[in-house]
């Protein structure tokens, strides 16, 4: 990987929260890729309902969050290979609530 140099040629140094992810076997790095993803997903959605649902549906500011929002949905469920954890957080996609119910009351 080539290092970026400043103005005057010099290296500058690293962060060093940075995990270097080449320690890791390959199925962990996709773990670790996919849950970052989701965290980051979980705080874009808190904040679009704290800062934007509430503002015009034509809003640039709310589309571009609900398109990002959209993107990062897409994503996770390629990398997941299903939408089990979009269905987590928004309930079943499909609305179907009789199956829910039949769980509910097995309890």
């Amino acid at each position: 990987m080539s290092e970026i140099q400043t103005a005057s040629g010099e290296s500058p140094p690293m962060p060093k929260n940075l995990i270097d992810l080449g320690a890791f076997p390959r199925n962990d790095v996709d773990l670790i890729t996919r849950e970052n993803l989701r965290c980051i997903y979980l705080e874009i959605f808190d904040d679009f309902i704290k800062n934007y649902a509430e503002l015009d549906v034509e809003n640039v500011e709310r589309e571009n969050v609900v398109k990002t929002l959209a993107s990062f949905e897409h994503t996770i469920a390629i990398l997941d290979g299903n939408e089990e954890f979009l269905e987590a957080i928004h309930g079943n996609l499909e609305g179907d609530e009789e199956s829910e119910d039949k769980e509910f009351e097995r309890f």
